[in-house]
């Protein structure tokens, strides 16, 4: 397998959709229309749950490739030095938000998951990814620009 860097991932799809490439990896919510109208193949999603929007596409873990599981962290950040209070406020304004079904609802068609969770769940989340990354970075021999 060959890497192709692209700086356009619409150009990606419309290559793997004319199968000038044969394989890519990115956002469920990017594509959805190709995948809809027939030009790619969804073959698994790399969260560690299924899409509300597709229930019938397996994760990688149920496809057979556990090591591909990574979930798509999507979340406010601000200043290291800002206020736990405001965090907090913040935290409980987005919550509330995506407790709307209106809103839940438009984040899942686009096969958004909605797990609004806390501050320091988002940041152990991160945590997490940051510790996987870094175990393939090693076994690949990528080591941290200094």
């Amino acid at each position: 397998m060959n890497k192709i860097p692209y700086r356009d991932t619409v150009q990606a799809l419309t290559d793997l959709g004319e199968s000038r490439i044969h394989f890519y990896i990115a956002a469920l919510a990017i594509t959805q229309a190709q995948a809809r109208a027939g030009r790619i193949k969804l073959l698994a999603v790399t969260n560690r749950e299924r899409a509300p929007s597709w229930p019938d596409l397996p994760t990688a873990a149920e496809a057979g490739v556990p090591e591909l599981s990574f979930d798509g962290l999507v979340g406010l950040y601000g200043p290291r030095t800002m206020a736990a209070d405001l965090r907090d406020r913040i935290a409980a304004d987005v919550q509330a938000v995506a407790a709307d079904p209106a809103i839940a609802g438009r984040l899942t068609a686009t096969g958004q998951l909605v797990p609004p969770g806390s501050a320091a769940e988002f940041a152990a989340a991160i945590d997490e990814q940051a510790k996987q990354l870094a175990a393939f970075a090693k076994t690949l021999g990528i080591q941290a620009k200094q």
